[in-house]
């Protein structure tokens, strides 16, 4: 539609199908016909009615104010249309322009509109779900089944989930007077949402009005009884309760399954558009027939970053509609983007809840008005030092106010409208059980401000920060991992684990932990690296946009950068570079030991294995010596940002950790750039120089290779040197018997590498396709953890494997991961350790331990001891 006249004939006799018959749906229908389009709307619909009001449906359906079929909205106006109602759509064609219907029928159209909205996501077990008396609530019939049951007066309801939606009807339990438990995973209600200080505050109110709250806890299983309905919910913790009703209140789902094969950017986190809600395809460009609105649509929002956001709101749907509807029939001189802002509230134990913009956008928060122990009170949200949210409880009049110091990216913290700021109160940080970032997967690069102009393009993320979960309800298993009370002793938890070697999880990840299945995986061709290939991609990390190692990609690529980098690295076109390197590591083990020889206590950490890898890369990639201090300074902040603790770190350790990142990969980059020509030393430089029949490798994948040394390569051998220093100490017969035996050092650290690794998790890998693991169907798409230290330490394929052995035979560990993935630096990481652990045991004087187990670093992924404090001498 490239003409004047086009779009006049487009706008007089054009085919537009909306699909999805909801609030966003219909408002755009409706914005179509304001807009003068005169050809044909057809809607359509998976449901009977014609669209209707949400937001009563936990509220005054659920009290029986209103009948369900009260909730229908009103029309503003005719809108002429054609409705197809009760039968969903079941394929979008792109290349015929047709909507394919689950009836077979076909539906032509010129332009599409997507408005499919959410469902409620279902209790993961599916037979405990068909229970009778456990319930979702989205549509009418959910919500009209809930009030009845409510209307029994059962003896007790359980609400799965404290979000907004599972807090309102645990308050409508209360005010019909009904006995009610919430659990909830997070340490308190509306945190997902608004954060630990005010769900504290929710936390209160909830014990206040009588509700049974239960936070930290999930429910295991739900139980019925000889007639099929539900008794019973067994927690996580092995208690208890009994119910007569069970209401999951777990979040939502985005409709988008039968997007799949359409060749667009959409999945379970929603279809990816512009600003101006045109739908961009899976190679990031944007499309101009195609359009979303509502709560399925994912857009990148100018004032929060451009991130890519989906948003549930009454609000911001209606507005996202009409600017769909506009651009739909406009000219692109004439377009708009959807700039709004959003707006929340939710009503529950008697306060009005409400916010405006994103509050989880924020790295602090302040209390600006009231008092949170009067549940009256205005909270400003801030991020980097402007206003990116508010929340009210019963003062939502404010909220105009910080809308538009929003609009306006006003500094934070604001100051207060009126005379009754707290006079006590400081900014505190927003603390969120996940990192305070909105985009899963792809987030989006866009230029222009005018979406007739601008260009979106989608960059997905292979990377992740380690510690971090994609969830947004964590289940049992996944929240016993990262718990880090585990962490001194996780081996436990791994034999109660491999009871069942592929467990699915709430979020329809999986968890791995037997070696026969794990090795498995990592051979299976049909498994990939690339978070591209995950229905819901991991969250990315600080450095959007930033090329990728190799680790993160798939053959061919992977295959080809490895092969160019294992060239100057290793066997077996430089076979001689580990046993080169000995004399220099031999020479810097000894010189960090020599600073150690007059002290009585020594750090193994800081004062040796921390110092020892940075000095070992610079020398390998040919770092200037002079440089090598900034490089120890930069690998420390970003190490302790990995560990950072959002409940008792100063967000200072997070951000040098981002500025350490951005300092080492443009350090880096022009190391790289000097090299060119300039052949000489150095892992840089050959890389810089090569001319090998791949190719010389590009420098944005030099930098990248260089920083997988960096920060895995580092990371590893500090954990690898420390866990292995404190198994010594735990068993000193081993210990002397090295002292006495320095060749025992080989097999020694490859018996280590299975009993103690310093990689004990795969975070994630996704299935390429449908795959079975032991019995286990695995769809296409999911996201696989792998619990290599579980496999390491499995009984059916190493005897004893609880005991630590040097002298253990056929010891095929998962230390270094297997496959097309194997460690790339594991010949390296092996030899400074084997001269790290012999040095320090033949120097030593009777070391021992000061505290065991010692403290460990948050991360369940590298695990090893943060600090590690030894005495030596007579002490």
């Amino acid at each position: 539609m490239t003409g004047v006249d086009d779009l006049r004939a487009f706008r007089r006799d054009g085919r537009i199908v909306i699909v999805g018959a909801s609030l966003a749906g219909l408002r755009a229908a409706e914005a179509l016909r304001d807009e003068g389009f005169a050809g044909s709307l057809t809607m359509v619909g998976d449901e009977l009615g014609e669209p209707y009001d949400r937001p009563p449906l936990s509220k005054q359906v659920l009290t029986g104010w209103v009948p369900a079929g009260g909730t229908t909205l009103p029309r503003r106006r005719g809108i002429d249309a054609e409705w197809l109602l009760g039968v969903p759509a079941d394929r979008l064609d792109l290349a015929t322009h047709h909507v394919r219907l689950a009836d077979g029928r076909e539906v032509p159209f010129d332009r599409v509109l997507i408005s499919t909205g959410v469902r409620a996501r279902p209790w993961f077990v599916e037979s405990e779900a068909a229970l009778d008396g456990v319930f979702v609530v989205r549509t009418r019939e959910h919500a009209e089944r809930l009030q009845r049951a409510l209307a029994t007066r059962p003896s007790r309801v359980l609400v799965i989930g404290a979000g907004f939606t599972g807090s309102e009807i645990a308050s409508v339990c209360r005010e019909r007077d009904i006995p009610v438990t919430v659990t909830e995973l997070a340490p308190a209600p509306l945190v997902w949402a608004l954060g630990a200080m005010i769900g504290e505050v929710a936390a209160d109110m909830q014990r206040a009005h009588g509700v049974d709250l239960r936070c930290g806890v999930t429910v295991a299983r739900l139980e019925g009884d000889a007639r099929g309905r539900f008794c019973r919910a067994h927690f996580d913790d092995g208690s208890t309760v009994d119910a007569d009703v069970a209401v999951v209140a777990l979040g939502s789902i985005r409709n988008t399954e039968w997007l799949r094969g359409s060749g667009l950017a959409a999945g379970e986190w929603g279809v990816t558009c512009d600003t101006g809600c045109r739908a961009l395809d899976i190679h990031g460009r944007v499309t101009d027939d195609v359009f979303a609105a509502g709560d399925v649509a994912r857009c990148p929002n100018p004032i929060y970053e451009n991130r890519l956001i989906s948003m549930e709101h009454w609000a911001n749907a209606v507005e996202q509609a009409k600017v769909a509807a506009h651009n739909m029939v406009s000219a692109q001189a004439d377009r708009r983007p959807h700039l709004s802002i959003p707006l929340f509230w939710s009503i529950q134990f008697g306060v009005n809840i409400k916010s405006v913009g994103v509050p989880t956008f924020a790295d602090e928060m302040l209390v600006t008005q009231g008092s949170l122990d009067d549940h009256r009170f205005v909270t400003a949200y801030g991020y980097r030092g402007r206003v990116t949210a508010a929340a009210s409880f019963n003062n939502g009049k404010w909220l105009n106010h910080y809308r538009r110091l929003i609009e306006m990216a006003a500094p934070f913290p604001p100051p207060c409208p009126t005379p009754d700021q707290p006079t006590d109160m400081e900014p505190v940080p927003a603390v969120f059980p996940a990192p305070a970032l909105l985009a899963r997967g792809a987030t989006a690069v866009v230029t222009g401000r005018d979406p007739g102009e601008c260009r979106v393009t989608a960059v997905h993320q292979h990377g992740r920060e380690e510690g971090r979960t994609t969830t947004t309800h964590m289940p049992g298993t996944l929240q016993r991992i990262f718990d880090y009370s585990a962490r001194a002793d996780p081996y436990p938890l791994y034999a109660e684990l491999r009871k069942t070697p592929v467990a699915r999880q709430e979020d329809g990840s999986y968890v791995i932990s037997t070696y026969r299945e794990i090795t498995t995986v990592l051979n299976d061709p049909h498994l990939s690296s690339d978070a591209r290939h995950l229905t819901r991609p991991p969250m990315p990390s600080a450095e959007e946009g930033v090329t990728s190692s190799f680790i993160h990609m798939d053959s061919p690529e992977h295959d080809r950068l490895r092969r160019m980098a294992m060239r100057h690295f290793g066997p077996p076109h430089t076979p001689g570079l580990v046993t080169g390197l000995e004399g220099f590591l031999t020479a810097t083990v000894g010189s960090l030991i020599d600073g150690l020889a007059d002290k009585e206590q020594i750090d193994v950490v800081d004062d040796f294995a921390f110092p020892l890898p940075v000095t070992v890369i610079c020398h390998l990639l040919g770092v200037p010596r002079e440089d090598e201090p900034r490089f120890h300074r930069w690998v420390n902040d970003i190490m302790n940002s990995i560990d950072y603790n959002p409940e008792t770190d100063p967000k200072e350790k997070l951000d040098k950790g981002v500025q350490a990142r951005m300092d080492l990969r443009q350090c880096l980059g022009e190391l790289v750039e000097h090299r060119h020509g300039r052949p000489g030393d150095g892992l840089l430089s050959r890389l810089a120089n090569d001319d090998a029949p791949d190719g010389r490798m590009a420098d944005a994948d030099i930098v990248a290779t260089a920083r997988l040394l960096f920060i895995a390569g580092h990371e590893t051998v500090v954990n690898l040197i420390t866990n292995g220093m404190l198994t010594l100490l735990r068993h000193p017969q081993v210990l002397q018997r090295l002292r006495d035996e320095p060749d025992l050092v080989v097999p020694l650290v490859e018996e280590l590498l299975r009993y103690e690794p310093p990689v004990q998790i795969i975070p994630w890998r996704a299935a390429y396709s449908d795959i079975t693991v032991a019995d286990t169907a695995i769809p296409q798409g999911s996201q696989i953890m792998l619990l290599l230290a579980s496999g390491s330490r499995d009984p059916k394929r190493f005897h004893d494997p609880d005991r630590f052995d040097p002298d253990r035979r056929d010891n095929q560990h998962l230390g270094f991961g297997s496959g097309i993935h194997l460690c790339f630096g594991a010949p390296l990481a092996r030899r400074e350790t084997q001269i790290a652990l012999a040095e320090l045991v033949r120097r030593l004087d009777r070391p021992r331990l000061v505290v065991d187990p010692p403290p460990y670093r948050r991360s369940p992924v590298l695990r090893g001891p943060i600090h590690l404090d030894i005495e030596q001498g007579d002490g």
